[in-house]
């Protein structure tokens, strides 16, 4: 499961790894399912992660728009 701390590039790192582990050939069907249900945690993370950023731009650039620079 991702942690709090770690970060995007980390998460898509793992999840690169994840996957090159699962099309491996000889894939143990208990541990590719523990691999799969990280992933899932995964991309869950980086999904919300990537919401939070871009929340975070629309507010930046309202800000902007709004001629209102103070944060």
């Amino acid at each position: 499961m991702a942690s709090e701390k770690q970060s995007i590039e980390q998460s898509l790192k793992r999840l690169e790894k994840i996957v090159e582990e699962l099309t491996a050939r000889d894939v143990d069907v208990e541990e590719g399912l523990k691999k799969f249900k990280e992933g899932v945690e995964l991309v869950k993370f980086c999904r919300a992660r990537l919401g939070e950023a871009e929340n975070e731009f629309k507010k930046l650039q309202a800000e902007l728009e709004d001629g209102d620079g103070n944060a």
